[in-house]
């Protein structure tokens, strides 16, 4: 199916003290008007908090759990722990996500990441596979694993919902460092998102 355009909904964040320059595309199933993706950019003093979440199903149930969570963010404003938290209780009001959520930090990345969102960092040298555990945020209390990558170089952050193909991989992909970040994270979504779902991508690019 071709990407309707019109429906794609973008964000971009630039954080003063973190070095970090983070954009995100969201597109709804084709059949859909909404999403049921959220995805979230708020830039701090020293850090940009990131959230993306993936309500289960599509249309406009899982936009309603959408909605539901934004609302809840704008309480967030302490360490990932209150960050999950928040987002938590609100999910117990939704039909459960999916959820990565991180501080980006001028040397280091927070993150936490539960069910089948997909995340990596890449750098000049390396590319690491961002650490999940299982589960649905809102379907049970879970005890979130908060993990952290130290940066020493630049680095680029590629996250995405289930609506990218598992055939997506950011390894020896060199255009991922081209252009902006916007205009890479509309290239993951046209050639690798899925008509038929939700489709959503975050990239962050930090520079030393």
């Amino acid at each position: 199916m071709r990407l309707q355009d019109e429906k794609l909904e973008t964000d971009e964040q630039a954080g003063r003290g973190s070095g970090w320059k983070v954009s995100t595309l969201s597109r709804p199933h084709w059949r859909e008007k909404v999403s049921g993706d959220l995805c979230y950019t708020q830039e701090l003093e020293t850090h940009v908090l990131t959230v993306v979440a993936d309500v289960l199903g599509h249309g406009e149930g899982a936009n309603r759990g959408v909605a539901v969570l934004a609302q809840a963010l704008q309480r967030a404003a302490g360490d990932l722990q209150q960050v999950y938290s928040i987002l938590e209780e609100a999910a117990f009001q939704t039909r459960g996500c999916a959820l990565f959520t991180a501080l980006l930090k001028r040397k280091a990345i927070e993150y936490v990441l539960v069910g089948n969102i997909r995340g990596w960092v890449l750098t000049p040298k390396a590319t690491e596979v961002l650490v999940g555990q299982p589960g649905i945020v809102g379907k049970r209390m879970l005890k979130p694993a908060v993990r952290r990558l130290e940066l020493s170089e630049p680095a680029l952050l590629v996250v995405c919902t289930d609506g990218i193909k598992r055939s997506f991989s950011p390894v020896g992909l060199p255009w991922l460092w081209e252009g902006t970040v916007e205009e890479t994270a509309r290239q993951v979504l046209k050639r690798y998102g899925i008509a038929e779902d939700d489709a959503s991508v975050l990239v962050g690019r930090r520079h030393v």
